[in-house]
């Protein structure tokens, strides 16, 4: 849990972990190891909304501190690091606590395939309400729980999720475009990128790897050596969920 949504100025106020073990080759969670949550002050008050959502207060978090080497020890082995909406995760604890920064992350939100398993959304919640569960949310570890939770009970839904950790994707930055493409670009799934201090201006997308070759095509027939000029950055579960245009 955290005071706001944005990693740069906002602070972690709660961090909630549960370690599993899964089989690789039976593709399905095994045993669950630990389940934990601790408080961290802010070092500024936790404003009322938060305190609403959440039910954490002032009061709970005053003087406290994540253990870092307590942290440390749980990644020690290298596991893979699930939450749902992982961006958001990966943003606060990448910046808290660097340890995190080289780990395989996965996310269970974006990275299963819920629409083809029969789900019209992806928030937490409601898929636990659609399968007949209920819990506490906006509590880290309780969420933790019922992430977890959640993949146990729908094995697909993590067979999805491992196919999806070990995929290669690419950051397809396509610099050089004339205006008058903005729209073919728009409706193609690029999203703009307004650069650092005025430099770095781009369009970009992420493709998995296999479809590179068609977006050079796409680009090389978009605008004149479209292909050439753009930048390619490849990324795997250790890089994903950093920004992609930085």
């Amino acid at each position: 849990e955290t005071t706001g949504l944005d990693s740069k100025t906002d602070r972690i106020i709660e961090l909630g972990v549960v370690k599993a073990r899964y089989s690789p080759s039976a593709r399905c969670i095994t045993e669950v190891i630990d389940a934990h949550s601790c408080y961290e002050d802010p070092g500024k008050p936790i404003s009322a909304e938060i305190t609403e959502l959440t039910g954490i207060t002032d009061a709970d978090v005053a003087g406290k501190r994540i253990d870092d080497a307590w942290v440390a020890s749980l990644l020690a082995d290298d596991p893979v690091v699930l939450a749902h909406n992982a961006k958001f995760d990966a943003g606060f604890t990448h910046r808290r606590f660097p340890v995190f920064r080289d780990k395989r992350w996965g996310c269970t939100a974006s990275e299963i395939a819920w629409k083809a398993l029969g789900y019209e959304g992806r928030k937490l919640e409601y898929l636990l309400m659609k399968r007949g569960w209920f819990y506490e949310g906006h509590r880290a570890s309780i969420d933790a729980l019922a992430t977890l939770w959640l993949l146990h009970d729908i094995p697909e839904a993590f067979k999805d999720l491992l196919d999806s950790i070990d995929r290669r994707s690419v950051v397809v930055r396509a610099f050089g475009s004339p205006f008058g493409v903005k729209e073919q670009l728009k409706s193609r799934g690029y999203r703009w990128h307004p650069g650092d201090e005025g430099c770095n201006k781009c369009w970009w997308i992420e493709v998995d790897a296999e479809h590179l070759n068609a977006e050079k095509a796409f680009l090389e027939e978009a605008y004149l050596n479209g292909s050439a000029l753009a930048d390619y950055r490849w990324r795997d579960a250790r890089s994903r969920f950093v920004d992609p245009v930085a």
